[in-house]
């Protein structure tokens, strides 16, 4: 497949630059964002919400239209004038593709641009080095695409993975769990999927998620914490979404959560990478006697069948995570700590986390009680891949409506 090579940060391209040309860019994502977060509008009660002109709005809507990217819905009856025509995002027909990089499994997802997910597949590809399994990536994705977007509008792909990501130069600065270090990700991708293309860490794609489709919607003040095989987490502070002065920001993987001589690589103990990470988890299982576990799945489906074992070695993990999210609690005073991975896919424990940050956090039951849990329960980090790129989408609409659309068969 042939791509469309565009600037990956959604920046200002050759021919841009002009005050009357960021001002027309501006308002028309403004208007994009409006109908995404307030489906249901017309073109008159969009230019009253947001201060626009009425033709403003009207020559922005039908760009837009055009585009692909809204639908204009039945109009409404109604009295006098002009018929009311409601304008919602297009969840039909654009696509952008999501990429989780795991240390041994990656998904490929296809999503609309309402979050939700058109087609997927898992990779496998455990000790297997970065460019290989990037090859079996890029090799699933083509099939994938060729499979479930013929004749749709692919306007980009998003790319997650665990450790510090330098998404500015697009390169895996380190990813422990994976074994990757210093992989220039962009420069082994270069023309092989569908552009533009962003590479973020884990938990800001998380974050930026939660922002369009969870939590964010009723607040935009929030931490939010990654518990899977890799750990993470992030800032979000009045929509923004902090990645740090060098791109290190959220890295809570070496908070000390216990007393017990636990070695980790960083030459430490008890740290949250080796007391509360899924393979921390599924260790701990088997030191406890449940050897037919292989992998964090396993002791899951053992929690919910009642096995007293897997229930106490999930409480165990929850209670670890609980006093990392007291810390961050305690230091960031956000308005909700949002919890994402395995503890969110184990409501029935959660009640434990919740008890520690209640016994630990210095505003005790009140810290508590604004811990949640993710809103996709079902936690998929190549979704969460997938909402970088509808994020650019929105803040550029029509810089990235000029998609690859692979003829229909």
């Amino acid at each position: 497949m042939e791509h469309l090579e565009r600037d990956p940060a959604g920046g200002p391209r050759n021919g841009r630059g002009h005050r009357g040309d960021d001002l027309r860019r501006l308002n028309t994502a403004a208007v994009m964002k409006h109908v995404f977060g307030h489906p249901g509008l017309s073109r008159s009660e969009i230019a009253a919400q947001l201060g626009l002109s009425a033709a403003s709005v009207t020559n922005i809507a039908s760009a837009l239209l055009e585009a692909g990217l809204l639908l204009a819905l039945p109009s409404s009856a109604g009295g006098q004038g002009r018929p009311r025509i409601p304008l919602e995002i297009n969840a039909k027909n654009p696509l952008v593709l999501g990429i989780h990089l795991g240390p041994r499994t990656s998904g490929v997802v296809l999503m609309g641009l309402d979050g939700l997910e058109q087609a997927s597949v898992l990779v496998p590809h455990a000790g297997k080095g970065a460019g290989e399994s990037i090859d079996l990536v890029v090799a699933a994705a083509e099939v994938l695409v060729d499979g479930h977007a013929r004749g749709r509008q692919l306007l980009g792909t998003g790319i997650a993975t665990g450790g510090i990501v330098d998404r500015p130069a697009g390169v895996i600065i380190d990813n422990p769990g994976a074994g990757w270090h210093d992989v220039h990700v962009m420069e082994l991708l270069r023309g092989r999927l569908p552009a533009p293309v962003i590479l973020e860490n884990n938990a800001r794609a998380a974050a930026q998620s939660e922002l369009l489709y969870g939590h964010g919607r009723q607040s935009n003040d929030f931490v939010l914490m990654v518990i899977t095989a890799d750990i993470g987490s992030v800032m979000v502070d009045d929509g923004r979404i902090r990645a740090g002065f060098s791109q290190t920001a959220g890295q809570i993987a070496h908070l000390r959560v216990s007393d017990r001589q636990v070695p980790c690589p960083c030459g430490k103990t008890g740290c949250l990478a080796v007391m509360g990470s899924d393979d921390a988890v599924t260790a701990e299982a088997r030191r406890r006697g449940l050897g037919q576990v292989q992998h964090i799945e396993h002791v899951l489906e053992l929690a919910l069948a009642g096995n007293e074992a897997a229930i106490s070695v999930l409480e165990q993990r929850n209670r670890y995570v609980g006093r990392a999210a007291s810390q961050l609690i305690d230091i960031h005073d956000p308005e909700l700590l949002v919890v994402a991975g395995t503890p969110a896919e184990t409501p029935a424990v959660f009640a434990s986390l919740l008890a520690e940050v209640s016994r630990t956090a210095h505003a005790g039951a009140g810290a508590a009680g604004r811990v949640v849990l993710s809103s996709d329960h079902v936690f998929s980090l190549s979704l969460f891949a997938a909402s970088t790129m509808v994020d650019a989408i929105l803040a550029d609409p029509l810089g990235h409506a000029v998609p690859e659309v692979l003829p229909a068969t």
